[in-house]
Parts: structure tokens; C-alpha cells; sequence
């Protein structure tokens, strides 16, 4: 009997483990039921295998085209995904059960009680099932881990080929065995492209559709070319300013001319080319025709799009719409040279994309891209001398929109080589990249030429379009900064009041602005790298997932999701704030203390659920936070203390409101009206206009006189010494009738007049008086002494 009450904790606490046990399966019941049995998982693990086998083994055969490495990529991006969608499950699983089984607490040592068979039986069960699921994560993760491997291969073997490829060396373009074989070459290809003619014209859908081709033709001409004009009339440099216009209008004006002079001009151009193209077909007999309709395309768009740039950013005929300082002389000169350039390098660009397109000989495509090579860089020298590009002192605008949008876009007057465009230097880069692919070409490096031509040519064309798109959403931003009402200014008093707090959120602004511009030209640009579209989603994709430290997976998108809740989060509270002060605390008439607790505990309360709501978009496991939080209490006990009574003292100041906001509080020796109350202090501004950082645990442990705690009832004391034998009647009146006759002196309680002592040779007395409102206290103390003054004068009465 003695043993067995001796070990009832023991048994109570296996009771309590079997109890929550048997809860926990309760409210679980498809736990265990719901994960997949194992023969489904190792029919799955197998058709992974099998999978990345012959995708492994596809890789370490030959070389890879295009189409076989999107195939390959899409495969294992597929085992990849499905492999970690199961891991993740599994994950679920495994924790699920794992709640169960340390709901059953641990085997019973030797020597203690032994457990029911149920229990042991549930234990050996769950064990089982937490081993399997492991095992089944473990390999999953392998699964996937392999994927990753292979997909990191094959980019690594697609890499190489196109390195490789891109140094291949072919003939020399100015061989003379080079040249020996050209006549028959060109005559083989005017004849391939005669009997493509003759086919496309033999297609009886040619001969149906040239009117419709026709028509469509004038009507995208029709349709683009007026609304060019009107653009360019309304919007462009064809407005007549009344006065010079200012910054902002000269970059809406720059961006209205890019749009009329390239979009509305190679639109259509592409527009034809697609309906050409549809009518040719896919027939391998038309097949030259593809080839040149594509090149014609391209090469009439390169020089409609370059040309119109040119025009559209150096105002050659409307110098009061440049945004720049070049002179006028250059900015036509600068114009014609890049309409040149413009037009070399359509040319160029067409015969190197027709020679490509048309498999043409190697003999044939060196001399063709070394000949479209010098012509290209023939027309891009005459645009590097310097003179060309030489500014002018431009007047700066002081406005709040040239001041937001160009904080720092010039240099100072003052200053060696004063407003000088540093992006102009560029184009040395760009005559560099042309002697260098020009130099390729001449050595037989044809396919490094043209990468290194199309490259620089595709980077000019980005930078040109992304300038101006900064341009306009730097105006677009600080338009929206400057505006003072709409839902503009309804967004930006959500999130910023004050100008610093503008200008700040003007500063990110732009930053984001850039970020995502450099974001947009890499992703324009790295195809061309050699970096497909696929990879590029896959590294995003990476990216955007993000890596797990100790446990934890720091992913951007994660971040990104949380600071735009968190935003969110905290536009609401402000402007639930902004609400219930304009359209419930004031309309109620409740004391201001009270308007300015509620105000405040709403900022609190909406601050802590953004927190919240962040976290919770971060997917950080509380647990975690609750032992991070655990180990900060033993710091707060030693070195915190002092913030953490502060802060309940501030919960206490709000709750309880023995000062408010707009006060007028004596702390100490420190005086003045209290402008904001925090959780940690409160700002005392002084009557000489200085800020007073009080700590709120002083507030509540110390003696405050607060002046204005119930009302603004207040008592002002005049002390009055007079010369002793006046007439102490005649004194007392004089004294009331100054009170009485004051403006700010309440009639109610009345004012009266003590007789505090007397010696040989003065008399003293004090005037009291109310006040209705405090705040007048020092103004009424001051005209109550100087009328008390001019009427003891006036009387006769001595001052003492």
C-alpha cells in the first residue's frame, strides 16, 4: 500500500500524457490517415529516378539545341517542384505526428511502472510512422536536390556551347580565297530568292489576300500617322508656350515626342510584318522571303526608332523645349549624325539578320558582316568628338518640383566643367564596343562580332527608353508629392505629413524607380547575354525563395509581402485616425486629453497588429519568438528596467490622463504646455519655445502641478505694498475696480483684496482675482500691475 501511493505522481502523469493524447487524435483525426501510403510515394520516388536517369544521361551526350534544353529544363523543374510540394507535406505530416507521440511523453525507464499495452502499442506505432516519414522527406529532398544538380549542369553545358560558338573563328573576310568563291555564292542565293518569289506569288492565298495587305498597310499608316500628329501637336514640341517652359513640361514633352516619333512609327511597321508573314505561311519554299521580311522589319524599325530618339531628346528646331544645355549648332549637328547612325546601323543589322536567316556560305556572311560592321562603325565615330556634346550653363528652376525631381541630377555651377552630362561619356564605351566587334570580324571571330554589335546596339536602345521612362515617373512622383488634394494627397498624408517625411519619401522613391529600371534592363538585356527567358524565371524564382538558416527561410518575397502589409497595415491605422478625428472625436466635444488617449491607442493597437500581420507574412515561428523574447526578460530586468517603467508609466499617463495634451504642467523647475505624450516620454515645450524630454515613470512618481488638470479656472495674486497712512478704503477699491474692469477676470467667484500685514512704513495687500482661462494668466497678471500702477497714481496713493 505504502508503494503504491508512492508513486501516484508518476501514474497521474502518465494519465494526463494518454488524456491530451487521445484529445490530440481527436481534433487530428486525418493525421496519420492522410499521408500517402508507401507504395504510391516509391511508385513516385521511381518516376523521379527513371526521369532524371535519362535526362542525366541526355546530358552526357552531344550538344544541346534550344529546343531540347527548354524540354530538359521544363522536366526537371517539374521533378524539382512536385519533389519539394511532397517534402513540404511530409514535413506537415511528420510534425503532426510528432505532436502526438511527445503528447505520450517518453518510454518508462528501467525500473519505473510499467505502461498500459495500449499506450506502448500507440508508441510503437507513431514511432514507425515518424521513421517512414522521415525517411520519405529525406529522400524527396534528395530527389529535388538532384534536379537542382542536373538543371545547374545543363546550364553549365548550354553555357559552354554558346561560349564556344561565340569564339568559333571562321574564314577572313578579306582573304583572297575568301573572295574567290563570292560570285557563285551570290548568284546561288539571287536565284533562291527569285524561285521563292515565283512560289509566293504562285499561292492562290497571296493573290487573295494583297488587297487585304494593301488596305491594312493604309490603315495602319492611316491610324498611326494622324495620331502622331496630334500627339506631337498637343502634347509634344509643337505647343506654342506662352511663357518658357518649366522642367517638367520639357520631359513630358520629350516623352510625348519618344512616343509619337518611335511607337507610332514602328507599330505599324511590325503590324505588316506580322500580317506578311501570315500570309507567306510556313512553306520551306518561301522560306528566303521570311528571311528578308524580317530583316526589312527589323531594320526599318532600328532606324525609325534611333532617328525619332534623336529628335525627341535634342529638339533640333524647338530649343526652348531641350531639357539640355547643348548648344542649338550641335543639337542639329548631333541630330543629322544620329539619323546617320541610325540609318548604318539599319542597314547593318538587315543584311547581318538577312545573311543569317538565309544560311548563307561562311564566305559570304564574313564579307557581309565585316562590310555591315564598317558601315555601323563608320556612323557612330563622327558622334564622339567632344565639341559636339558641349553644354551650355542652364538657368535652374527653384521650384519644389525641379528641387524633388533633380536634388542631385548637376553639378555645381561653381565647379570645373559645370552641367556636363555624365552619361554623355558613354559614348565612348559604345565607339569602343564598335571597333572591338569591327576588329572581331577582321580576325574571323564573325559570331563575336555580331554579339558584341548587337549587344551594345540592344544597350543603347534600352538606356534610351529606360531614361525616358525615369524621366516621366520622376515627375509622375513628384507631382504626386506636390499635389494638395486628390487621391494623391489623400495616399501621401497616409503615409508622410510632414516636408522632411516628403522628401524622404521622395528620396525612396526614386530609389525604388531606379531599382526596378536596372531590374528592366537586365532582363532586357540578359537574353541576349546568352541567359535565356527560362533561366532568368528560374533564378528569380530562386531568388524570390529565398535560402533557410538555422531553420529559418529568409525569402525576399516573403519580405517584400510583409513591408507591403506592414504598409498597409499602417495606412489604415492613419487613416482610421485621421477619420475619427474629423468625423467622430470632434463632433462629440470630448476633452482633449481623451480625443488624444483614443488617438493614440488606435495607433498603438493598429502599429502591433502590422507587426503582427508582418510576422505572420514572414511565416516566423512564434515559438522562436517566444524564446528570443524569454531571453530579452532577463536582459529587461537588468538593463531595460528603466524603458519598461517608463513604458507602463506611459500606458498609465494615457489611461488615466493626470496630464493631457495641452496643459500647462509645472514638473520640478521646468514649465511649460505638454505637446506630445509617447509610451517612453513626454515633450514639455517651454513658454521660450525650447522642447523638454520628461521620462513618463517621472510624471507618475513625482509631484506635478498641472494648471489646467479640470478646467482653465485659474487664481491670479497681485501683492501691493503701500505707504503706510493711505487711505486704506479709497486702496481697496482702486484695487477691485482694476480687477472688475478687466476683460479676462471672472465675475464669479468676484474678485477681493487681503490686508496681509503692516509695519511702520508699508502696508501690504494682495489683489485676488479668477481668471477664466489659464493660459491669459501672465497677460492679465501684467495689465492688472500697470492699471494698479496708473490708478494709485492718479489717486495719490503711495507706492511703498
Amino acid at each position: 500500500m505504502r508503494m503504491l501511493f508512492s508513486d501516484w505522481p508518476v501514474r497521474l502523469a502518465q494519465v494526463l500524457r494518454i488524456a491530451v493524447f487521445i484529445v490530440i487524435l481527436g481534433c487530428l483525426p486525418a493525421t496519420v490517415s492522410a499521408q500517402a501510403p508507401s507504395s504510391d510515394f516509391k511508385a513516385m520516388l521511381a518516376g523521379w529516378q527513371t526521369a532524371l536517369d535519362k535526362i542525366a544521361g541526355r546530358l552526357s551526350r552531344g550538344s544541346l539545341d534550344d529546343a531540347e534544353y527548354e524540354e530538359l529544363r521544363a522536366g526537371l523543374a517539374s521533378v524539382s517542384e512536385e519533389a519539394r510540394r511532397v517534402s513540404a507535406g511530409t514535413s506537415d505530416e511528420l510534425r503532426d505526428n510528432q505532436q502526438l507521440a511527445d503528447a505520450l511523453g517518453s518510454a518508462p525507464v528501467d525500473g519505473a511502472p510499467p505502461e498500459s499495452p495500449a499506450v506502448a502499442a500507440d508508441r510503437t506505432r507513431l514511432t514507425r510512422i515518424i521513421a517512414e516519414l522521415d525517411g520519405h522527406r529525406r529522400q524527396a529532398e534528395l530527389m529535388a536536390t538532384k534536379a537542382d544538380m542536373l538543371t545547374e549542369s545543363a546550364s553549365d553545358k548550354r553555357m559552354r556551347q554558346f561560349t564556344e560558338a561565340l569564339m568559333l573563328r571562321s574564314v577572313l573576310p578579306l582573304a583572297p580565297e575568301t573572295w574567290a568563291g563570292l560570285p557563285a555564292q551570290v548568284e546561288f542565293l539571287r536565284d533562291r530568292v527569285a524561285r521563292a518569289f515565283d512560289a509566293a506569288m504562285a499561292k492562290q492565298a497571296w493573290r487573295e489576300h494583297t488587297i487585304e495587305l494593301t488596305g491594312a498597310f493604309f490603315l495602319a499608316v492611316g491610324v498611326a500617322w494622324p495620331l502622331r500628329r496630334r500627339l506631337r501637336a498637343r502634347l509634344g514640341h509643337g505647343v506654342t508656350p506662352a511663357a518658357p517652359p518649366t522642367r517638367r513640361q520639357r520631359i513630358m514633352a520629350m516623352a510625348a515626342e519618344a512616343a509619337g516619333r518611335c511607337l507610332l512609327t514602328v507599330l505599324p511597321v511590325l503590324g505588316v510584318t506580322m500580317a506578311v508573314l501570315a500570309t507567306l505561311g510556313s512553306d520551306g519554299k518561301t522560306a528566303p522571303l521570311h528571311a528578308f521580311t524580317i530583316a526589312a522589319s527589323g531594320g526599318i524599325s532600328i532606324y525609325l526608332f534611333f532617328s525619332g530618339l534623336g529628335n525627341a531628346v535634342l529638339a533640333p528646331n524647338r530649343p526652348d523645349w531641350r531639357l539640355h544645355g547643348i548648344d542649338p549648332a550641335s543639337a542639329c549637328r548631333l541630330t543629322w549624325r544620329i539619323t546617320l547612325f541610325a540609318l548604318g546601323s539599319a542597314v547593318a543589322g538587315a543584311s547581318i539578320a538577312l545573311q543569317s536567316r538565309l544560311l548563307s556560305p561562311p564566305e559570304l556572311q564574313s564579307v557581309t558582316g565585316f562590310a555591315a560592321l564598317f558601315l555601323a562603325t563608320a556612323t557612330i565615330l563622327p558622334l564622339l568628338p567632344g565639341k559636339l556634346w558641349r553644354t551650355l550653363p542652364i538657368e535652374r528652376e527653384t521650384s519644389t518640383e525641379s528641387a524633388i525631381s533633380d536634388a542631385s541630377a548637376m553639378p555645381s555651377a561653381a565647379s570645373p566643367g559645370a552641367f556636363r552630362v555624365s552619361w554623355i561619356d558613354l559614348r565612348y564605351l559604345a565607339g569602343a564596343a564598335s571597333l572591338i566587334a569591327l576588329g572581331a570580324s577582321l580576325a574571323g571571330y564573325r559570331n563575336f562580332s555580331i554579339y558584341v554589335a548587337q549587344l551594345s546596339l540592344a544597350t543603347v536602345a534600352a538606356a534610351g527608353i529606360l531614361l525616358l521612362i525615369r524621366g516621366v515617373a520622376r515627375e509622375l512622383l513628384s507631382m504626386a508629392m506636390d499635389c494638395e488634394e486628390g487621391l494623391a494627397a489623400e495616399v501621401r498624408l497616409l503615409l508622410v505629413r510632414s516636408r522632411k517625411g516628403v522628401e524622404a519619401a521622395s528620396w525612396i522613391g526614386r530609389v525604388l524607380i531606379d531599382a526596378l529600371l536596372i531590374a528592366a534592363g537586365g532582363a532586357l538585356l540578359l537574353p541576349l547575354s546568352g541567359i535565356d527567358w527560362a533561366e532568368l524565371q528560374g533564378m528569380f524564382a530562386a531568388f524570390m525563395h529565398g535560402v533557410t538558416v538555422g531553420g529559418v527561410r529568409l525569402a525576399p518575397a516573403d519580405m517584400m509581402a510583409a513591408s507591403l502589409l506592414f504598409s498597409l497595415a499602417v495606412m489604415v491605422t492613419r487613416y482610421i485616425q485621421r477619420m475619427l478625428d474629423v468625423r467622430v472625436l470632434q463632433r462629440l466635444q470630448i476633452d482633449l486629453g481623451v480625443q488624444n488617449s483614443i488617438r493614440t491607442g488606435v495607433g498603438y493597437f493598429g502599429f502591433i497588429m502590422a507587426m503582427l500581420v508582418a510576422i505572420g507574412a514572414l511565416g516566423l515561428d512564434l515559438s522562436n519568438l517566444a524564446l528570443v523574447a524569454g531571453a530579452l526578460s532577463v536582459g529587461i530586468g537588468f538593463g531595460l528596467q528603466n524603458v519598461v517603467s517608463n513604458f507602463a508609466a506611459g500606458l498609465i499617463l494615457l489611461v488615466e490622463r493626470p496630464i493631457k495634451v495641452g496643459d500647462w504642467v509645472i514638473v520640478g523647475d521646468r514649465e511649460g504646455v505638454v505637446k506630445r505624450i509617447s509610451v517612453r516620454a513626454t515633450e514639455l515645450q517651454t513658454f521660450q519655445r525650447a522642447s523638454v524630454i520628461i521620462p513618463n515613470s517621472e510624471l507618475v512618481s513625482k509631484a506635478v502641478l498641472n494648471w489646467t488638470f479640470k478646467d482653465k479656472f485659474g487664481r491670479v495674486d497681485i501683492k501691493v505694498g503701500v505707504k503706510a497712512g493711505s487711505d486704506l478704503k479709497l486702496v481697496r477699491e482702486t484695487l477691485l475696480s482694476c480687477a472688475n474692469a478687466h476683460r479676462q477676470v471672472a465675475s464669479s467667484p468676484s474678485a477681493f483684496v487681503v490686508f496681509q500685514d503692516f509695519n511702520g512704513s508699508t502696508m501690504n495687500f494682495e489683489l485676488r482675482c479668477f481668471v477664466r482661462d489659464v493660459d491669459f494668466y501672465l497677460a492679465t497678471a501684467s495689465d492688472l500691475r500697470f492699471a494698479i500702477v496708473e490708478a494709485f497714481q492718479s489717486k495719490g496713493i503711495g507706492i511703498a
